[in-house]
């Protein structure tokens, strides 16, 4: 039998099936809790609001933990930076004038 996780070449162990969350829109902290009651143990979002709401992600490891006892801990939660070409224009969070490094590290509490 396979095994449900695969380590990366850092020596993380992530799970080999991870819940997508583009295109939740408002269902997003919902959905991922669906998504994690049902067996997903890996959530995928993006400091990338024209199609990721990562605060809704925080949502549902809020509801998880609370409601079912279930620790942010216990999950792989993977993100990733959206250069400017990738972002709407009205809703770019980050300062597009900053250097770049100051851009990434800015958008870690997104």
């Amino acid at each position: 039998m396979a095994s449900h996780t695969v380590t990366t070449s850092a020596g993380i162990k992530m799970p080999r099936f991870i819940y997508g969350t583009a295109w939740k829109k408002d269902r997003t902290t919902e959905l991922v809790v669906k998504a994690v009651l049902n067996g997903f143990r890996g959530i995928d979002t993006a400091c990338q609001p024209k199609h990721y709401q990562e605060d809704l992600v925080g949502q549902a490891l809020v509801t998880l933990q609370k409601e079912h006892n279930i620790s942010r801990e216990s999950l792989f939660i993977q993100t990733k930076f959206t250069s400017i070409d990738g972002q709407d224009p009205q809703k770019i969070p980050y300062d597009r004038n900053a250097p770049l490094q100051d851009q990434v590290s800015s958008t870690i509490i997104c």
